[in-house]
């Protein structure tokens, strides 16, 4: 049987209780959800919002009595996909007497839908000429049917908000229901791509201008990862030693990428041993391979002065825009400025006290090496 088992994950989401810190966030999230405010919550991808959300969603529900739903958006290219999400979020979290009377309510609309197996989704796909904008619209008013319901309020995540954009009039038709829902729902609406979100909810032509309350997720503090990593360590048996401070320093607070490490660590150090530079090195190393074909790809989807740009930035550290960086890279300096904005909206790269950064601190080492 086996029990020596790496005790950091990366490559999921992570249980609520396996989060670093992130109370005084997980607090301010409840407090607004309480208090029947709409927030924007954005980041770049790998910091940790799904994390975050989950274990809101779950404190929510605990300590508040809120109904919790998530609505994963990633990907939705059609009213029929976002559809298909939200019916299948109530599905998988509804429970109890609650979701026995919402379930007869959506049978009773005669549009398909179901908490059970044979959903929408399953109508759309045998019946394509279906037109799924009357299930949007019932499922979409379902806040008001929970709160029918017995005084029930939810929090709704709409997590990979930006996608909607994808959509034509779907960020209309979300404003249409929401906003005649304050007293009985709050929502997240989670994204990954500031400019996105930027456009969605600060143009002022966009119908849910000024609807949300902003909130940015930032980097951890060493201060917080550092006894968290240690004390992993100390759990299964091993000792990071001096390696903490070069790990911490590499990781730079990125969220993935502190957890990414570490795991990469342990798996160099033997059972019972302290870690050494050498094992650090190797971890540092195998992290890279690791990652190396997903920068590659990543790499070949920039234009050519985004891949110029982010060289200056190394090249620069941080300023981009010096002659002698432009000069050694071919790279007009108004071309670089509107290359920063656009990586910018991307969250490929971020300005950190007047002073640019790539905000995945593993891509910024794979750049310096090319």
């Amino acid at each position: 049987m086996i029990v020596d088992v790496n005790p950091f994950f990366y490559s999921r989401p992570v249980a609520p209780e396996d989060i670093v810190d992130r109370d005084d966030e997980t607090h301010k999230l409840l407090q607004w959800a309480v208090g029947g405010h709409y927030v924007r919550l954005f980041a770049p991808r790998k910091f940790g919002k799904t994390s975050l959300l989950g274990r809101v969603l779950r404190d929510g529900e605990a300590s508040e009595g809120l109904i919790p739903v998530m609505v994963d958006l990633y990907g939705v290219l059609s009213v029929a996909d976002v559809t298909v999400r939200i019916e299948r979020a109530y599905a998988g979290q509804l429970k109890g007497s609650i979701r026995k009377k919402i379930d007869e309510f959506l049978r009773s609309t005669g549009l398909g839908l179901s908490l059970g197996a044979y959903g929408v989704g399953v109508k759309i796909t045998t019946e394509p000429r279906t037109d799924p904008l009357p299930a949007l619209h019932a499922l979409l008013d379902l806040p008001l049917r929970l709160e029918a319901s017995g005084g029930f309020k939810a929090l709704i995540v709409f997590d990979e908000f930006q996608d909607i954009a994808k959509v034509p009039e779907m960020d209309a038709l979300i404003r249409s229901h929401i906003q005649h829902q304050g007293d009985v729902a709050s929502y997240v609406f989670s994204g990954s791509e500031p400019g996105m979100m930027n456009q969605l909810f600060e143009d002022k032509s966009r119908p849910l201008y000024g609807s949300a309350v902003p909130m940015r997720l930032g980097r951890l503090a060493d201060a917080d990862c550092g006894p968290y990593i240690a004390g992993r360590f100390e759990q299964t048996g091993r000792d990071p030693g001096e390696t903490l401070q070069p790990l911490l320093a590499a990781a730079k607070g990125h969220p993935q990428r502190v957890i990414h490490l570490a795991h990469r660590l342990w798996e160099e150090v033997p059972a019972g041993e302290t870690a050494g530079f050498g094992h650090w090195e190797g971890a540092y190393e195998a992290a890279l391979v690791e990652v190396g074909p997903e920068f590659d790809a990543a790499w070949r989807g920039l234009t050519s002065n985004e891949q110029r740009t982010l060289r200056a930035i190394v090249a620069g550290r941080g300023s981009p825009l010096r002659a002698a960086v432009l000069e050694q890279l071919g790279l007009e300096k108004s071309t670089a400025f509107y290359a920063l904005k656009r990586l910018a909206g991307t969250a490929d790269v971020e300005l950190q006290d007047r002073s640019y950064e790539i905000v995945d601190p593993l891509f910024a080492e794979w750049v310096s090496r090319l």
